[in-house]
């Protein structure tokens, strides 16, 4: 069962401001080896020619907790946009949630989540959700795609200055049976992107100042890969099917050329089904694989071993072709599911991607099988 993460997000978020009651930005109350730490965005706290600063000058407050005491400290200007502020060993979280680390941010279908305070006199904290990773830019950080509607604040105010102050919030995992946080907040993007970047765990664990357990490869994952492939098939109606069929479809075009060389008297049902292989698979690689590298490495290594050798059938007869072609099948299922089986998220689609790549393979290779 997925956690209900939006909730828990509020005892974990935090907000900043001067002394003088100035907002500087938001953050994140973690818990590391059983002390309690603050961490933000370092610019939140310095600008360009401030290298020092008493903890003592900051205002810290949580929806849960309410003030958090710091430990008196003078903090350093970090090499990393990111910095711990510990907090006081004698107040007390009643409640608090196990929060884990995490680098393996790319998993297919995985949803994330900020919670902040903008900087418009407008608005009060709020959560950030239903937000999906769009890669990593050339600087390091991490593009998150936010849906559009959390660019325009409650009282209308829109574009990239409504999420000014949300530098600083952690980005937790939304969909996961576990509360997991894997990256945070650094700015609102300045390009066209719809979306904030994010500094990732593994460049913040640099300047904690204990060591962080992060997990490298993200457990129970099978809720998120949840597909159900007997509706989708339901769902590639013969529209859809006809249509792939009647646009000239270059695959298509192949796939009866080929058809008709091991398979003469091969009738439309057939061809529909290699064409709903396909259309399944393709669906399936872009939900679920794609993006992934750990799964469209195992993919990818399938058919390395398929076509390990280039092997190259001389056949007498078309029947004789059907019989070569059914076997490869067989094959390259087994050898899909030697990758795959030991994945409980995945075992269950070695037929959607065997079949669905031996079609593709079909109608796309340039070999024919030859009376």
């Amino acid at each position: 069962m997925v956690i209900n993460t939006i909730t828990l997000l509020e005892k974990l978020a935090i907000t900043i401001d001067s002394d003088d009651g100035e907002h500087l930005g938001s953050g994140t109350l973690l818990r590391i080896r059983n002390d309690f730490y603050v961490l933000t965005a370092a610019h939140c706290l310095f600008d360009n020619e401030t290298l020092e600063l008493d903890s003592s000058v900051l205002k810290i407050n949580n929806k849960e907790y309410g003030q958090i005491n710091l430990v008196k400290q003078v903090l350093v200007n970090p090499s990393v946009d990111a910095i711990f502020l510990k907090v006081s060993p004698e107040q007390v979280f009643k409640g608090f949630p196990d929060i884990l680390f995490t680098d393996d941010y790319l998993f297919p279908s995985l949803y994330f989540c900020f919670r902040g305070k903008p900087k418009t006199p407008s608005g009060n904290s709020y959560t950030v959700y239903n937000c999906s990773v769009n890669g990593r830019g050339d600087n390091g950080l991490i593009n998150l795609s936010i849906p559009s509607p959390f660019y325009t604040d409650f009282k209308g105010e829109t574009g990239a200055g409504v999420l000014d102050g949300f530098s600083g919030s952690g980005l937790i995992i939304e969909n996961h049976q576990q509360l997991y946080f894997c990256a945070m907040v650094h700015s609102v993007s300045e390009d066209n992107f719809c979306g904030v970047d994010c500094i990732a765990i593994s460049d913040i664990e640099k300047v904690c100042p204990v060591e962080m357990d992060i997990v490298e490869d993200l457990p129970d994952t099978s809720e998120t890969v949840q597909f159900d492939v007997d509706k989708l098939r339901r769902e590639i109606t013969k529209e859809i099917i006809k249509s792939a069929e009647d646009s000239d479809n270059v695959a298509v075009k192949n796939l009866k050329r080929k058809m008709d060389l091991f398979s003469p008297d091969w009738d439309q049902e057939e061809l529909e089904n290699f064409i709903s292989d396909m259309l399944t698979w393709d669906v399936l690689y872009k939900e679920k694989v794609k993006g992934n590298s750990n799964f469209e490495k195992l993919i990818n290594e399938s058919k390395v071993v398929l076509s390990a050798g280039n092997k190259k059938y001389i056949v007498n007869s078309s029947a004789e072709g059907n019989k070569y072609f059914h076997e490869i099948r067989k094959e390259f299922r087994e050898i899909v599911k030697s990758f795959l089986e030991k994945h409980d998220a995945w075992s269950r689609y070695i037929n959607t991607v065997s079949n669905g790549e031996i079609a593709k393979y079909l109608a796309n290779c340039n070999l024919d099988f030859k009376e």
